[in-house]
């Protein structure tokens, strides 16, 4: 099933201005296509858990309009939508077993107990829980409860399913692997899916596609790569990892960055004019710095290793410290805080935004 929202408006009263109101979502128009993962992405309060609601039917919307193929659902009920949502607080019920929770959506149809068993021992399977069926939920870790609500919700066989932050309660290491679980279990079934998410690396690695909100509106949608390499703006930028920006101009000369001659090998049919260039953090190299300087320096302030990489911190004349990764395991000499370091750019890690006048 593909699902399309039409100008979608979510207002509610303020609480900073009385009779006022506030607009969780502003205009969103998106369309997810039938059997793909997209992921709503963005910080605390940027609208996506509010849009995924007005999907499932738990809020109405202002104005605008849902569709679940060609059939408008604005006033369908939740439970006449054919969609399932998982929870990030799992939402099971504590006085029944891991087997009785899967069945218990089943046992409100008119199913014979054969298919409710069948169904229900077939998802047990599905969801890695053989042998933990007669389990209470108090006997469950964490990560066997997100898999008890998964589960509780694939059995139902919906049409689309809705993830709501589902692995944030989840340690670090368990959420990497449920996020895996997720994403093969989502393309085995082919069930069209739509997860929200503040995680920018849990929406990098189970989307199709990542819809990047902000302030109740989309700002960007596209593939992992595309957001993570060109995004539209300083906030996707930002978002979506580590990224610093760089004043720079292009003018009949040529370029300058910081203020002197610079040769980005990149950026040859942008128009004159001041740009930032966006600058990741395994896009730059560094080495240490010699008497006659031909690329840019800049001091170390700080070196830490992280396993699979050591993270610098260099300060540049004129503009924010700049973030570098090399790899942890290159054998290169660690530059101690204090070093002056020369700073040469990959070509293909720039890419430039255009300074708002």
């Amino acid at each position: 099933m593909n699902v399309r929202i039409d100008s979608l408006i979510k207002d509610f009263g303020s609480f900073d201005e009385p009779g006022g109101l506030f607009r969780a979502v502003d205009a969103v128009s998106l369309e997810v296509n039938d059997g793909e993962l997209v992921t709503l992405l963005g910080p605390s309060g940027c609208g996506k858990t509010t849009l995924l609601r007005m999907i499932a039917g738990f809020e109405d919307p202002t104005s605008g309009g849902i569709f679940f193929g060609e059939h408008r659902i604005n006033d369908v009920p939740p439970n006449k939508r054919n969609a399932a949502m998982v929870f990030q607080s799992y939402a099971i019920f504590p006085h029944l077993n891991v087997r009785e929770n899967i069945a218990f959506g089943l046992r409100l149809r008119d199913l014979t107990e054969g298919e409710i068993c069948e169904r229900t021992e077939k998802v047990v399977d599905l969801v890695g829980l053989g042998g933990l069926e007669g389990r209470q939920p108090s006997q469950l870790s964490g990560g066997q409860q997100q898999r008890v609500a998964l589960a509780r919700a694939v059995v139902m066989e919906p049409s689309l399913l809705l993830f709501d932050e589902p692995l944030s309660n989840l340690d670090a290491k368990l959420r990497e692997q449920m996020r895996i679980d997720i994403r093969k279990l989502q393309q085995r079934l082919g069930i069209t899916s739509i997860y929200v998410t503040h995680d920018q690396i849990e929406a990098m690695s189970i989307s199709d596609r990542v819809v990047v909100m902000n302030r109740g509106k989309i700002e960007q949608t596209g593939v992992p790569r595309e957001l993570y390499s060109r995004p539209v703006n300083r906030f996707v930028a930002s978002f979506i990892g580590k990224a610093a920006f760089l004043p720079c101009e292009k003018s009949a000369e040529g370029w300058t960055l910081l203020g002197r001659p610079w040769d980005p090998e990149a950026g040859g049919s942008l128009p004159p004019g001041k740009y930032s260039v966006m600058v990741r953090p395994e896009g730059v190299r560094l080495a240490p710095g010699g008497k006659e300087q031909r690329h840019l320096s800049g001091t170390v302030l700080r070196s830490t290793y992280l396993g699979s990489v050591l993270e610098y911190e260099v300060e540049l004349p004129g503009t924010d410290p700049l973030t570098v990764h090399t790899p942890g395991l290159s054998g290169q000499e660690t530059l101690s805080p204090g070093t002056e370091a020369e700073i040469t750019f990959i070509p293909e890690g720039l890419h430039f935004l255009p300074e708002k006048e």
